[in-house]
């Protein structure tokens, strides 16, 4: 099954999420060799076309610029299930 680069960068993204433990932008970016700012509008694109709440989880006292890492809440109209068995076929 053929996906576009952009459906292919969200995919890396989900996948990136889940599999490491608190990831923040760096880490993402690194597992994907995705830049940084394309991450952030990924994210975007995500929220709005599939209903995924993502949340940005502040550490050192919840201060703007502290660290944080990005957690999923939701997987909007996504099967987590159903993504995880066959995002190794794309």
């Amino acid at each position: 099954m053929a996906v576009s680069r952009d459906m292919k960068r969200k995919y890396d993204l989900l996948n990136a999420l889940i599999s490491q433990e608190r990831p923040n932008l760096s880490d993402l970016s690194e597992a994907t060799s995705i830049p940084q700012q394309s991450i952030k509008r990924h994210f975007g694109a995500m929220r709005t076309d599939f209903g995924i709440k993502l949340r940005f989880v502040r550490e050192s006292g919840g201060q703007r610029g502290s660290y944080g890492y990005y957690a999923i809440e939701d997987w909007g109209i996504l099967d987590k299930d159903g993504f995880l068995k066959h995002y190794g076929k794309f």
